[in-house]
């Protein structure tokens, strides 16, 4: 059983956060409807949360690469995600025994809700700060609002990758 991948290997930053999780996966065969029951069922607590996936503590372990569905249990409501379980930490170790779940296949109203509840400190940090020094947008500028800007600027730089390294003999910023 591995241990959680550190934190400098992750894509996105983490939010220590428990939320009741369910995990499920549809009776059917693989890549057909579903009779709408279901072969697997379980519910679990995250850990932390991230924007490409969960820690969810569990005394029981799938394998690794099993695909599920899991169920976030949101203050707005549920929100299901296609997901995999990427990594297992078993119990006798020095950490939580649980499953590390990726988010496979987010639509378009499950990554906004993503992007506006995950909020690190530093959001609320930097929200609180806005706020103070511009108190007319106290009113129309919520948290939501600065998580969701935040995360895309986060998100936009996890696409483009690390800088280019600038081409020796030229100075940053300028032309030919």
């Amino acid at each position: 059983m591995a241990a959680p991948a550190p934190a400098s290997a992750r894509r996105y930053e983490r939010i220590d956060i428990e939320l009741r999780c369910r995990l499920f996966i549809p009776d059917g065969p693989e890549g057909r409807k579903s009779s709408g029951r279901l072969r697997f069922e379980a519910f679990v607590t995250s850990r932390n949360l991230g924007l490409g996936g969960v820690f969810v503590e569990s005394a029981f372990q799938l394998k690794q690469d099993v695909e599920v569905t899991l169920e976030l249990h949101l203050p707005n409501g549920p929100l299901a995600i296609l997901s995999r379980v990427a990594h297992v930490v078993g119990s006798g170790g020095s950490h939580t025994p649980g499953m590390g779940i990726e988010f496979l296949d987010v639509d378009n109203h499950g990554r906004e809700t993503l992007l506006r509840y995950f909020t690190p400190p530093a959001y609320r940090e930097f929200h609180r700060a806005i706020r103070s020094e511009f108190p007319d947008l106290a009113e129309t500028f919520g948290l939501e609002d600065v998580s969701i800007l935040i995360n895309l600027w986060e998100e936009s730089r996890v696409k483009a990758g690390p800088p280019a390294a600038p081409i020796e003999g030229r100075k940053p910023g300028r032309g030919r």
